[in-house]
């Protein structure tokens, strides 16, 4: 099952490696004209959208929508045991996105954002991810998984960021403490997500 899901994620696979080629793209330009530096790392926040619409909303879907789900549960093969290669391939297919788009960024600015450290790049991804794979669960089609987990990433991105900037306003947090709070709720609720999305495939029909 975990050779098919990769074999399934080919398309996904080429679609990541134009991502890390296109950040790579904004580095070199911040190298060479060091006037338009930022460039790549005011464009992350973008990074979770894509990883939730292009990666988690189709992950299941798309295998409702073609049927090719109740192929493999009529393989004596377990929801779960067919869950767990697609979810597992893409968070590892994400997570390795994000750790080179994390790693062009931090080599071409000489003072790397509060966001792109530790952890938190990383758990945003997996929310991203996570969410995307609950609306494809939950609606069985592409296209409003597509949008709902869109909506949703970016919504919860403008909240997190006026509760950043509360806290550091009225708490005084550090950066440092901002960050490994914000990195602990997103993972949190990433693995809500996908216990939710789970609790979904297994237990509804299989229609």
């Amino acid at each position: 099952m975990t050779w098919l899901a990769i074999r399934q994620h080919r398309v996904r696979m080429i679609s990541m490696a134009c991502v890390v080629a296109l950040w790579a793209g904004f580095v070199a330009v911040e190298r060479l004209y060091p006037g338009v530096r930022g460039i790549s790392a005011s464009l992350f926040p973008y990074l979770p959208l894509v990883m939730a619409v292009f990666l988690g909303a189709p992950l299941l879907a798309r295998e409702y929508e073609r049927g090719t789900h109740q192929f493999a549960w009529t393989q004596s093969i377990s929801r779960s045991r067919w869950l767990a290669p697609q979810v597992g391939t893409a968070a590892a297919l994400a997570l390795v996105t994000t750790g080179l788009v994390t790693a062009l960024i931090c080599w071409s600015l000489r003072t790397v954002p509060p966001e792109l450290t530790g952890l938190l790049p990383f758990t945003w991804t997996l929310f991203a991810l996570a969410l995307g794979t609950f609306w494809s669960a939950v609606t069985r089609r592409t296209t409003v998984a597509m949008g709902a987990s869109f909506f949703g990433v970016a919504a919860c991105q403008l909240i997190a960021e006026g509760l950043r900037n509360r806290a550091a306003r009225e708490l005084g947090w550090t950066p440092a403490t901002l960050g490994a709070v914000e990195a602990a709720i997103t993972a949190g609720l990433a693995g809500a997500l996908f216990a939710g999305a789970w609790w979904f495939v297994t237990r509804r029909d299989p229609g």
